[in-house]
């Protein structure tokens, strides 16, 4: 699986329309063959701050859709919403997922797993 990783900074006053933007971009890209899925990230301390995962089954998947006039209009349309970008490329070796909480989840109880 291959992760790619936009923080950015998105001019002040443009937050609601980079998300809805965002949003809009995120549900095309969805439909591309190899999309796993994307996620909007912001600041908890600085909400000007975003950090855009997107995760492909291939770096061929991913390029397929980089190439597209779909990625160029819906990036050309976010372009507009920040102020600047740096995108990283990761190929992910490992994830661990946790487990469904239940109900009767130790955590819940105020006790940790032994």
């Amino acid at each position: 699986m291959i992760r790619t990783a936009l923080d950015m900074r998105v001019r002040e006053g443009c937050t609601d329309a980079f998300e809805r933007t965002w949003r809009d971009a995120a549900e095309v890209a969805s439909r591309y063959p190899g999309s796993i899925g994307q996620t909007m990230l912001r600041g908890a301390e600085d909400p000007l701050r975003y950090t855009i995962t997107a995760d492909w089954e291939t770096a061929e998947h991913l390029g397929r859709y980089q190439r597209s006039e779909d990625r160029q209009a819906l990036s050309a349309a976010l372009d507009q919403l920040r102020d600047s970008a740096t995108k990283t490329l990761f190929e992910v070796v490992a994830h661990i997922a946790s487990p469904a909480p239940s109900e009767t989840s130790p955590t819940e109880k105020g006790t940790a797993p032994r």
